[in-house]
């Protein structure tokens, strides 16, 4: 796999990555109404509309192909999980209940539509690039896109929302004894435990891109269940989403990548022209995956030190 920047990631210090406001004395910036309603109507109202965003989603795509119903369903599912990951960590006891292990086969089944298509976009992207056309390979992809096709409309024939339907009335059950107020509190904690950890991987992102992303996600999605700027104020949540989007640029070619590196060992003669055109195109990608990620470690780097300066008396 190719490395970025290391000097960059080693630029980066250990510093506090969060501003936790929840653990100062002074909660003003919290409504009153927030700390003393059950956790209930806190967290469940974000669980419950990703649940209305799943399931219209799902029932469009059971009427016709949509590019953006699957977008919009594989984010609702990465947030249900993101926040079932939260709950798990909060309450133990939810650990025994039935996860999202049918919604999560679905959520893979659509992904791999959704990696095709977005290598198809990248792919005329380079095309245009470097005035070639890569013939064979974007054939391997459009024939892989209407198979990938047929598994997701099986998938979606299949899927029973049953088992979301049924975590989300166990959660409900568990939220409704604690308030507002006592989740935020616990949730400090987790943030602080988080924060520790992210720390440290932070400073080897070139080699754990994929971790770090997905901590940094989960975060981004936690935020978005909080009080404004209980954890981040705008311009943090900025600078975190910059990052985001870089490290979701990079996976993206990541993908691609693979997907021309297996296509050109495997079908490709060595003899064929196009087998060193793809062989390029795999070295300009990984040039720009480099600069993805040195892009990523400045931003987490801005990130950390505005939290510094926040943090300052």
């Amino acid at each position: 796999m190719p490395h970025g920047n290391n000097e960059k990631s080693k630029r980066i210090k250990d510093p506090p990555f969060f501003k936790l406001k929840a653990n100062s004395q002074d909660n003003s910036h919290i409504p009153l109404t927030l700390k003393s309603m059950p956790a209930t109507i806190f967290i469940l109202l974000h669980w419950k509309k990703q649940q209305r965003v799943f399931s219209q989603n799902l029932a469009t795509l059971r009427k016709q192909p949509d590019d953006k119903a699957i977008h919009d369903l594989r984010v609702a599912v990465k947030k249900l999980r993101s926040y079932l990951k939260l709950l798990t960590t909060l309450f133990k006891k939810i650990e025994e209940e039935p996860g999202l292990e049918k919604t999560g086969q679905l959520f893979k089944v659509l992904g791999k539509h959704r990696d095709i298509e977005i290598g198809l976009l990248l792919l005329e992207g380079f095309e245009k690039e470097h005035k070639v056309t890569y013939t064979a390979f974007r054939f391997h992809l459009k024939v892989a896109l209407q198979r990938t096709q047929r598994w997701v409309q099986h998938a979606l024939s299949k899927f029973d929302e049953s088992e979301l339907t049924q975590l989300t009335r166990q959660l409900g059950l568990h939220l409704k004894e604690i308030t507002g107020q006592e989740l935020l509190n616990e949730i400090s904690i987790i943030f602080t435990k988080e924060n520790k950890k992210l720390a440290r991987l932070v400073k080897h992102l070139t080699d754990q891109p994929h971790e770090i992303r997905k901590m940094l996600k989960n975060i981004f999605y936690w935020i978005s269940v909080c009080p404004k700027d209980f954890l981040f104020n705008s311009s943090q949540v900025s600078k975190l989403k910059k990052t985001l989007d870089q490290l979701g640029d990079w996976q993206d070619h990541e993908m691609l990548h693979s997907k021309i590196k297996h296509f050109r060992k495997d079908f490709v003669p060595a003899s064929r022209e196009e087998y060193q055109q793809l062989k390029g195109l795999e070295k300009d990608i990984e040039r720009k995956m480099e600069l993805m990620l040195a892009k990523a470690a400045a931003h987490i780097q801005n990130l950390l030190i505005s939290n510094q300066r926040a943090s300052i008396p």
